[in-house]
């Protein structure tokens, strides 16, 4: 028997504001309340997963805005039957983390080599 997850009211009311904002972004990814509503619930999971690959710096820090542009930007494709939103907003910000830190490279500088004066 499959046990349903059980969530704390405020959980709850969380998912729900953010399952509304992801349904608001995808037919409007413009609509900037809906955006803002989406960073103030799910705003500490963009934060977990870029400080996990960029660390609690300034990268780190600019990593949070591209993460939430890389869900807003993919809001069509949640499918609530399939997962919570605050679930999927980790799931689509993990993936867009790793590209970004792919193509940054190892050293975390983009590009082969840095520019030399000449």
């Amino acid at each position: 028997m499959i046990y349903r997850r059980q969530f704390s009211l405020e959980q709850k009311k969380k998912i729900a504001r953010a399952k509304d904002a992801i349904g608001r972004l995808s037919a409007n990814r413009t609509d900037a309340v809906a955006v803002m509503a989406l960073y103030e619930t799910c705003g500490r999971e963009l934060q977990e997963v870029a400080f996990r690959y960029f660390a609690k710096n300034q990268l780190g820090k600019k990593a949070v805005l591209n993460l939430l542009v890389a869900v807003v930007s993919r809001a069509w494709s949640y499918d609530p039957q399939c997962m919570n939103a605050s679930e999927w907003v980790s799931r689509v910000a993990d993936a867009e983390a790793r590209r970004l830190h792919e193509a940054l490279g190892p050293d975390g500088c983009r590009g082969r080599h840095p520019r030399r004066a000449t």
